[in-house]
């Protein structure tokens, strides 16, 4: 956030003058007060927020650290998911007077030594979480130093109200629903990766949902993903190699089912009538792919915007009630990737 010394660097006066031209002085040239005012408007200055950051100790900006689980040597790929998260966010941030800054490193000794800076410096706030890991060292660090922080995503037992989720779960069970009711009793399914702690309770919702429908769990049917177009080929593809490939997928992200509907389509079958496939997230290529993607919706967008008011109150020492600590069930959104098997 800019500060008054910012603008009268920029307007190349004291910051004196900058004072008496907020305070409307008569003593200030007519000029200068001209070139102050354009200072101001170009660097967005906002007197109160300023004053209100000296007097509080506070940065009035907020973080967010997208932590890459498996670094590659290439470059890591763009998730429109986050960057809808990361939209939310931003929308929320733009008329507060507070700034939003965002990192990408991947996991190891970099990402703690991230944490500790920012902490240790009060370079902001608060930070904004999301893809929890089981056993995560980020969440144990923060409750340790006191940092406010929110996360997208809640761990086991479920302490606290500062978080917000999507029951995974609950969308895994939509879904095998849908498919066992088109008449599909081999399912496969593209896990995420183990690290994640939503692998987990998402994995619960597989397991629920399959007893529900009186149908095995074959390990067979089962292939650990990383969210990736890339890992959905190659699950899809370790399918229908096997003597009995399944009728159906379920991909727990829209981009692993974009690759295994290439994969699908690159062994010559015709997805939603040889191989339904399901995704989650309903990121807008969902819509348009070839064919429209039967998907988890899931309201990410309103979702960045919560968890923003969210850790402004956390900050703020206000009361949680109406923000945190809510979990969100996704909508299957039926489109023409699913039909019944032939």
């Amino acid at each position: 956030m800019p500060t008054i010394r910012d603008v009268a660097r920029f307007a190349n006066v004291s910051t004196g003058t900058v004072s008496n031209v907020l305070n409307g002085s008569p003593l200030v040239k007519e000029e200068t007060r001209r070139r102050v005012m354009a200072a101001i408007e170009e660097l967005n200055f906002h007197p109160k927020a300023a004053a209100r950051s000296l007097s509080t100790q506070r940065t009035n900006t907020i973080g967010m650290i997208r932590t890459e689980l498996r670094p590659h040597s290439h470059r890591i790929e763009t998730d429109p998911m986050v960057l809808d998260l990361i939209d939310g966010i931003a929308e929320a941030a733009i008329d507060s007077s507070i700034g939003l800054t965002f990192w990408t490193i991947p996991v190891g000794p970099r990402e703690t030594e991230l944490y500790k800076r920012l902490v240790s410096s009060r370079q902001i706030d608060g930070l904004i979480l999301f893809a929890l890991r089981q056993n995560d060292p980020r969440i144990a660090y923060l409750q340790e130093q006191g940092f406010p922080f929110v996360s997208f995503g809640r761990l086991d037992p479920q302490e606290g109200d500062n978080w917000i989720d999507v029951d995974g779960a609950a969308g895994i069970e939509a879904a095998i629903q849908h498919l066992v009711e088109l008449g599909h009793r081999r399912i496969g399914y593209l896990s995420p990766p183990n690290e994640q702690y939503l692998t987990r309770q998402r994995w619960d919702g597989f397991v629920r949902g399959m007893s529900a429908a009186n149908l095995p769990i074959q390990r067979s049917l089962v292939y650990e993903g990383d969210f990736s177009e890339q890992s959905g080929q190659l699950g899809t593809h370790y399918f229908l190699d096997l003597a009995q490939p399944p009728t159906a997928i379920i991909c727990n992200n829209d981009r692993m089912a974009f690759g295994a509907m290439r994969a699908i389509q690159a062994r010559g079958l015709t997805v939603g009538k040889d191989i339904s496939v399901i995704g989650f997230d309903d990121i807008p290529l969902a819509r348009y792919s070839h064919p429209p993607l039967t998907t988890l919706s899931q309201p990410i967008h309103d979702i960045g915007n919560a968890l923003f008011n969210l850790l402004v109150s956390l900050i703020n020492h206000e009361s949680l009630e109406s923000f945190g600590g809510k979990l969100l069930k996704p909508e299957l959104q039926i489109r023409q990737s699913t039909g019944s098997p032939r």
